[in-house]
């Protein structure tokens, strides 16, 4: 069995350029409307050592996983 994986968290944590939260929440909710085994969405860090990441709490808080059935990964 294969398991597929998107990492948007990787593209993120390595842009210097702040994305909307916004932004990275339309982006992560069309990964998961096409159906990976599991995605991982972010982390908990110091938002002073990876800026990008300061809005995790959020993304998850608003993410729609009502028809999903991706597995969301911190």
């Amino acid at each position: 069995m294969v398991k597929i994986i998107e990492t948007p968290r990787d593209a993120f944590q390595g842009l210097k350029q702040i994305i909307p939260t916004n932004k990275k929440l339309e982006y992560i909710q069309e990964l998961i409307k096409v159906g990976f085994d599991s995605v991982d969405i972010g982390s908990f860090v110091s938002h002073k050592a990876i800026p990008q990441m300061a809005d995790t709490e959020e993304i998850i808080q608003k993410l729609d996983l009502s028809e999903s059935k991706s597995k969301i990964m911190v």
